[in-house]
């Protein structure tokens, strides 16, 4: 597929599948010279053949991403638009979630995210514009029993999200946030759901975190967004020449952050953990667990 050479170079992280893989598709289809990468090359052959061009990057790999960086910039100068979009989920107790999960989720999802946009600045600066999306979570703005780790990564990409969009703008530079609630994709497959296995003190709610949230990766969930939906809106705040800050894209994702607001923190505490207990019972039950 042939691409504008007026059209910025388009770098994504996280194309494997999903919101990535579907974003990727879209840039290409408009022409954009888009470069979708993942940590293994051959989840993108699709996407080649498509015509983007790809790269290997692991985000806790900083060489690998100096490396497809300069490559970009050897060709357009600087990266016109970055799409943060790689990242892991994994779910558990405060209590009992190892510290080496903890770890790999704040490399992927905090530590990455920062030097990868870290490699594209100087140059993306010194043209004097460009475009910085990161995918962030309506669980950036709340936390719920099961997810503080992960959510506490989003809760840290809000907060540098929001110090990039002030610091850049001077610059010519925009940054915006897209912040979906459950998006039907294979993002569970790159995290994990911990200790609804064994028998333990937080077996039966994280049995139920385990039961809603699998069903909320389907497609047909009610207020379950599919890759393709929150990808138009992504490409429209990378593209737009005002962007919003922050897009949230989908009624649920709104809902919850909204409620969060207005609810007491015990009644909020309640309404998650009576809802995920019992649904923790029903999963056990007709596992055999």
């Amino acid at each position: 597929m042939s691409t504008n050479k007026k059209l910025p170079a388009v770098l994504i992280t996280g194309c494997s599948s999903g919101h990535g893989e579907a974003l990727a598709k879209l840039f290409v289809k408009n022409g954009y010279p888009t470069y979708a990468s993942a940590r293994k090359l051959a989840s993108l052959e699709e996407l080649k053949e498509l015509g983007c061009e790809t790269l290997q990057i692991d985000v806790t790999d900083y060489q690998s991403i100096q490396q497809a960086v300069k490559t970009i910039e050897q060709k357009h100068g600087s990266v016109g638009i970055l799409v943060n979009n790689a990242a892991i989920g994994v779910m558990g107790a405060m209590e009992t979630i190892p510290i080496e999960e903890v770890k790999r989720q704040y490399e992927t999802n905090v530590f990455g995210l920062l030097a990868m946009t870290q490699a594209v600045l100087p140059a993306m600066r010194k043209s004097k514009k460009g475009r910085i999306i990161n995918i962030g979570s309506s669980g950036g703005e709340f936390t719920t029993p099961g997810g503080g780790v992960y959510q506490a990564t989003k809760y840290a990409l809000t907060s540098m999200n929001d110090a990039l969009r002030a610091e850049l703008e001077p610059f010519g530079l925009f940054v915006s946030m897209i912040q979906p609630g459950a998006i039907s994709s294979n993002f569970g497959q790159n995290g994990a759901v911990l200790g609804y296995e064994e028998k333990g003190p937080y077996q039966v709610l994280m049995a139920g975190i385990q039961k809603v949230s699998s069903e909320a990766l389907k497609e047909s969930a009610p207020g379950t967004w599919t890759p393709e939906q929150v990808a138009k809106v992504t490409f429209k705040a990378a593209t737009k020449r005002k962007p919003k800050a922050r897009y949230r894209p989908g009624f649920v994702s709104k809902a919850l952050i909204y409620t969060r607001l207005i609810l007491p923190f015990r009644m909020w505490d309640k309404m998650f953990v009576n809802n995920l207990t019992k649904q923790g019972k029903i999963f056990l039950k007709n596992n055999e667990i």
